[in-house]
């Protein structure tokens, strides 16, 4: 059966002789898999644009219950991007952010909220003409929200430690060696506590920045990502942190 629905478009790879396969993060489906034929062809049906990391979509695709793999109909992009593909910082943050997506979401089904959440946030990126260099930060704190391992408490001078394994600010230090404390979870929770007018005049140096990212890379690989390493942090960290 045939179904529309928006999209954004995560890991693709190539299939057949000129075919690929799309992960695209749907807002009526969830996280799909769909077959596009043709694509790589010289005149094909549809623009290899479409299928750049963060691309946001309209899709018309044949639906089938239980099936793992769904076809093409129709594709069209939503919003044309005017910086992220030409912008350097803004590409490499696309590539980072696509594998994070793509390692962390797994539902099948509808997250209207958190779809909403990453379409609205990627279209600000796009328009952004300030300092995105904090961007990826603020994305991963929010995500949390969504996917259901936000911080519980706050920082304070009573809970100055953050226990990255059990997701909690506390008042002494863990038993074991992932947790933040002082300044590092601090900054953990003023990033996280943030909103889209304010993420970007939160104070950090350049390797209060580095640290930043590497603490919730490890908060998602200890809670969601099962053991799965996010890797391409190390490509951004060359542009933003030469």
């Amino acid at each position: 059966m045939l179904k529309k629905t928006r999209g954004i478009v995560l890991q693709v790879t190539d299939y057949a002789e000129s075919s690929i396969i799309a992960k695209i993060y749907t807002e009526s489906f969830g996280m799909q898999s769909y077959l596009v034929n043709g694509v790589r062809k010289n005149r094909a049906r549809f623009n290899s644009n479409l299928f750049q990391p963060l691309t946001l979509i309209h899709l018309v695709a044949y639906h089938k219950p239980g099936k793992g793999l769904h076809r093409v109909a129709e594709i069209s992009c939503d919003t044309h991007y005017t910086s992220i593909p030409y912008d350097f910082v803004k590409s490499s943050l696309a590539i980072f952010i696509d594998e994070l997506l793509y390692k962390s979401i797994r539902e099948e089904e509808s997250n209207e909220a958190l779809f909403g959440f990453l379409f609205h946030a990627f279209q600000i990126l796009d328009l952004d003409t300030a300092d995105c260099s904090r961007f990826h930060l603020f994305l991963m704190g929010q995500l949390t929200r969504y996917l259901g391992f936000y911080p519980h408490g706050e920082y304070n001078s009573q809970a100055s430690y953050f226990n990255l394994l059990d997701g909690v600010f506390q008042g002494h230090q863990p038993l074991h060696p992932y947790f933040l404390n002082g300044d590092a979870a601090s900054r953990f929770y003023e990033m996280v506590s943030t909103d889209f007018d304010h993420y970007a005049s939160v104070e950090l140096t350049s390797q209060e920045k580095k640290s930043l990212l590497h603490s919730l890379i490890l908060y998602y690989e200890l809670h969601l990502t099962h053991g799965t390493k996010i890797n391409s942090h190390h490509v951004l960290e060359e542009v933003m942190h030469p």
